[in-house]
């Protein structure tokens, strides 16, 4: 082999090993999400593993970008797929009875209950990606106290879980709890819990919409490095947190007080008796006209 053709050989093997290694480099998305492991003890557990690591894959990287912009790494996620009997075995007691999922304090560790989703009617992806958002709150906020509205908000929004019939449902019932009872540990009765998550969203859903998509992510950044949340809610919106609390609740009482009022008996008894007066009385006005028209129709022929 002479000089020429050494120099080419040596720098094909250097290009292929370039390549190589620019193949196997994770990119700097991948690098700063939380990597996940999964556990799973059944052929149907192996295949939800499966849907949540595609999920994860695809789902990923927005939330990391719009929770943890300034986080440079995370630890990694232990996510255990079991059925119901591992679940509850596991977990008795630390969940009210209608919970399928469940993030550990420290974001370390979720665990879902597979097996019972068809039956309360979520899917698999969101409830994975509920739990990875408190994965990922747990782990920025460096274990600095969150209120519960601010983790469950955030979760519902990101998994995808709120509907237009959470809005009806919320309507209906008509009452929207305060903030301040909403920052500890969630009520457990279904309906007021129902509540809780669906005021907890348009809490968060405020949030943005008075300082921007990127608020949270500051809030969380602020959050690390700041004595309480609190503070770093203050430093990153400019405004305190009864202050935020009150507005809040003026926002709800004015966007959802009409609907309300419509939709409570007795008034919605009346309003439904004046639209079925007033339907009654139109169609009464068109059978006199009809008739006024036939009675002229046979004056004309005769």
């Amino acid at each position: 082999m002479n000089i020429l053709d050494r120099g080419l050989f040596l720098a094909t093997v250097i290009l292929v090993m370039m390549l190589s290694f620019l193949l196997y480099l994770p990119s700097a998305a991948q690098s700063a999400m939380p990597p996940v492991h999964f556990k799973f003890e059944s052929d149907a557990g192996l295949e939800m593993a499966r849907t949540c690591g595609e999920i994860w894959k695809s789902e990923g990287p927005t939330l990391v970008s719009d929770l943890a912009p300034f986080t440079a790494s995370f630890d990694t996620v232990t996510c255990f797929i079991l059925d119901t009997d591992s679940f509850t075995r596991n977990f008795s007691g630390r969940l009210p009875d209608w919970g399928v999922g469940v993030a550990m304090p420290g974001g370390r560790l979720v665990a879902i209950d597979y097996s019972r989703l068809p039956a309360i009617g979520r899917g698999i992806k969101e409830v994975f990606l509920h739990e990875m958002v408190h994965a990922i709150l747990f782990q920025v906020s460096a274990d600095t106290w969150l209120p519960t509205w601010f983790h469950e908000g955030c979760a519902m929004k990101f998994s995808g879980e709120w509907k237009f019939s959470d809005t009806v449902s919320l309507v209906l019932d008509g009452k929207v709890p305060s903030l301040d009872h909403l920052q500890g540990r969630f009520p457990i009765p279904a309906g007021q819990a129902d509540r809780a998550y669906r005021t907890s969203l348009l809490a968060v859903n405020r949030l943005i919409d008075q300082y921007g998509s990127h608020i949270l992510g500051e809030i969380l950044s602020e959050t690390a490095s700041s004595e309480t949340f609190s503070l770093a809610f203050k430093k990153s919106t400019g405004v305190g947190m009864s202050e935020f609390t009150d507005d809040f609740a003026s926002a709800m009482n004015l966007r959802l007080g009409w609907a309300v009022i419509l939709t409570r008996w007795p008034t919605l008894f009346v309003l439904m008796s004046l639209i079925f007066a007033t339907g009654a009385a139109r169609k009464m006005i068109q059978t006199r006209r009809r008739l006024a028209e036939m009675d002229d129709e046979e004056e004309s022929i005769d």
